[in-house]
């Protein structure tokens, strides 16, 4: 990495948040990525979910799995054991792509509420990365209740992913609608942009014709000043699915979010990120 982008980088610490699901796995590639472009360090978090010991506690507790027999009783100490066996591969996977990759790293387990220890460990982090789904059953597109926890009180930078995130070769969109938090993500999908040598597409919100047109010279203004190219699409009055469906037929690339506070505030935020496939980096 050169030094421009070492100086200039936002991002110095990275928290993954890391469980025995697919999409942790690709939230823990992105991590490794984004560490070795930024020059950060990697935080690997697994948390001891305090809601399945307690109901492993339950007499009528039972373990079905989708490759055994059927029901099986589980109690409290297999659970915290399965649950440490689960940390310790986690932390062997992580320390085998992070060393291959050169990358800084640390990991920590700890016990409680998994959305409450993630906010809790995120607090002097500057980018947060968890996948999407969790270990929800599969088929299901409704984010993780940690995901929710973090979209409604995180202060930062987070990053949420179903698949693979690509930020080179892949158009890389940004939705901006005339707001400081807007202008934000305007500045940050710019220095990716020119990180990772990418196309940028911004699409403009407004609530009028005039609105939006208002929004795109500003917009303009701020990428000239950046000398960044870009490609503009008008969206008035989106509804969270419309707005989903007009990046996705544009591109599978990451979405640089701002928080919307206007248009997707509270729970609407949620289900506008129900509806992305795409990567998305939500800027607050």
């Amino acid at each position: 990495m050169n030094d421009t982008h070492s100086r200039r980088s936002p991002i110095g610490r990275i928290l993954v948040a890391l469980d025995a699901s697919s999409s942790s796995v690709n939230a823990l590639h992105a991590a490794i990525d984004l560490a070795g472009r930024f020059n950060a360090q990697v935080l690997g978090l697994f948390v001891e979910d305090i809601n399945l010991l307690r109901l492993a506690e339950l007499p009528f507790a039972r373990e079905i799995s989708f490759y055994g027999p059927g029901p099986r009783e589980i109690n409290s100490l297999e659970m915290a054991l399965q649950l440490r066996i689960q940390a310790d591969r986690i932390r062997s996977t992580l320390a085998q792509i992070a060393d291959q990759y050169g990358i800084a790293w640390e990991f920590r387990t700890a016990r409680g509420d998994v959305g409450a220890q993630v906010l809790s460990a995120a607090a002097d982090i500057d980018l947060v990365v968890l996948g999407k789904i969790g270990r929800s059953l599969p088929g299901t597109q409704r984010t993780g209740s940690t995901v929710r926890a973090l979209l409604m009180q995180r202060q930062g930078m987070t990053l949420i992913l179903q698949t693979r995130v690509l930020f080179a070769g892949t158009p890389l969109a940004v939705v901006y609608d005339g707001s400081p938090a807007a202008g934000q993500a305007l500045e940050t999908a710019g220095f990716l942009a020119k990180l990772h040598d990418t196309p940028m597409i911004v699409f403009v919100i407004g609530d009028s014709s005039e609105a939006v047109e208002s929004h795109r010279e500003q917009a303009r203004a701020l990428l000239r000043s950046q000398e960044i190219e870009a490609r503009f699409r008008a969206v008035l009055k989106p509804t969270s699915r419309e707005l989903a469906e007009r990046i996705q037929r544009e591109t599978p690339g990451p979405v640089i979010l701002p928080c919307l506070e206007e248009w997707f505030g509270g729970d609407r935020l949620c289900g506008l990120i129900d509806e992305m496939v795409n990567p998305v980096l939500l800027i607050r």
